[in-house]
């Protein structure tokens, strides 16, 4: 007949689906960065990553994976005094400046300045669109004066995951 029963299989069919690839990578071994060099943080720490896209903190596309894709970053100096600015920033394609291409972000910035005697870590978050192959990593450039190591454990995090729907 042209009724057919609810079921939850009928519901749920062609509903819904997997935000994968996802990772979440955290630094567990602050990393020594030098004043005004931009720096690559090497996360050294998966908690998970569903599709074994992550390697020393660098995501890239996996084949048949390209879209829209968000992620989030927790990152920064773990002490400070006298700061002018630190920076973090999501890199596609290991560019070390934020720009755009045709219209599209190539990166996604934070900056803080002022200062405090306290740890510095801020968080940035976006979406990309990424094609197949496409990486994405974070940098930190700070302006302490001297080498400083960044924040560490759950206050030095980066994940993402593939957007559905979009």
């Amino acid at each position: 007949s042209a009724l057919r029963k609810m079921t939850r299989a009928n519901f749920v069919s062609g509903v819904g689906g997997a935000n994968t690839p996802s990772f979440m990578v955290l630094l567990n071994s602050g990393v020594s960065v030098s004043s005004g060099t931009n720096t690559v943080i090497a996360f050294d720490t998966e908690i998970y990553d569903t599709d074994n896209t992550v390697s020393s903190g660098v995501f890239t596309v996996p084949s048949g994976e390209a879209g829209k894709y968000f992620f989030a970053v927790n990152a920064g100096m773990n002490t400070g005094n006298n700061i002018d600015y630190v920076n973090i920033w999501l890199s596609k394609n290991n560019q070390t400046t934020i720009a755009s291409t045709n219209g599209e972000a190539i990166g996604i910035e934070f900056r803080h300045e002022g200062t405090s005697s306290s740890n510095q870590v801020q968080s940035v978050s976006g979406i990309m669109n990424l094609a197949v192959g496409d990486t994405v990593r974070v940098y930190i450039l700070h302006n302490f004066g001297s080498a400083k190591n960044t924040a560490t454990g759950g206050r030095c995090t980066f994940s993402g995951y593939k957007l559905i729907g979009v």
